[in-house]
């Protein structure tokens, strides 16, 4: 996604604005339908779609020297003693099977953000976190417009208990426990699909059993 069309001060003015991928209007409103997945609705075209063209000052991001715009991201994959791996059922674009994740916030460092979806979006709290890399992955769409995603992957340190309870947030349903391998039988988001494959062996606990 390229911002050659945004106004000038969109870009400078500290506003959040919400602009339509059909006929580029500011008159995108959000929706919740009947099954719990969100959307987008153009108060001008009356086009309805599953993302916009999201510009937030309080999230990072930029566009790089072809003018493509980008968001940083904070990502978890949450262990069990199995070596499986924590996902659930995304209700917002990009859907598919996911890992607890969302943008980083400019106030925030990915350590911070990553541990703050790791609660909002599972309920799971004060687990120590390894940071494995961080990572480009061009092709990653998401509901705010970016096609292009910096993350910063991490891992639980130590296996976490699969019989403990996950109290998912409104972005994830149907949450599922599943070896990378398995998971990459499912139609997992771009992103995740990506990360399971360069991660897959750093994921699986010493001494873990099937």
């Amino acid at each position: 996604m390229k911002l050659d069309f945004l106004p000038a001060h969109a870009l400078s003015d500290g506003a959040v604005h919400h602009y339509c991928l059909r006929c580029r209007g500011e008159a995108v409103r959000w929706r919740t339908t009947a099954d719990g997945r969100r959307h987008c609705v153009c108060g001008a075209c009356g086009h309805a779609a599953d993302r916009a063209l999201v510009l937030d000052p309080a999230v990072r991001w930029w566009t790089d020297d072809e003018g493509e715009y980008w968001h940083e991201t904070a990502g978890v994959f949450v262990r069990d003693v199995r070596g499986r791996v924590l996902l659930f059922d995304r209700t917002a674009f990009p859907f598919g099977l996911t890992i607890p994740a969302g943008h980083v916030e400019c106030h925030e460092h990915p350590d911070e953000a990553a541990a703050r979806e790791l609660s909002e979006e599972t309920g799971i709290a004060g687990e120590p976190l390894e940071q494995l890399a961080t990572i480009a992955v061009p092709g990653d769409g998401c509901r705010r417009g970016a096609d292009a995603h910096l993350w910063h992957v991490y891992r639980t340190a130590e296996a976490v208990d699969a019989d403990r309870a996950v109290e998912l947030g409104p972005e994830g349903t149907s949450a599922l426990w599943l070896t990378p391998d398995e998971a990459l039988t499912r139609p997992v988001t771009h992103a995740v699909g990506r990360l399971l494959e360069v991660f897959r062996d750093a994921l699986v606990p010493s001494g873990a059993v099937g």
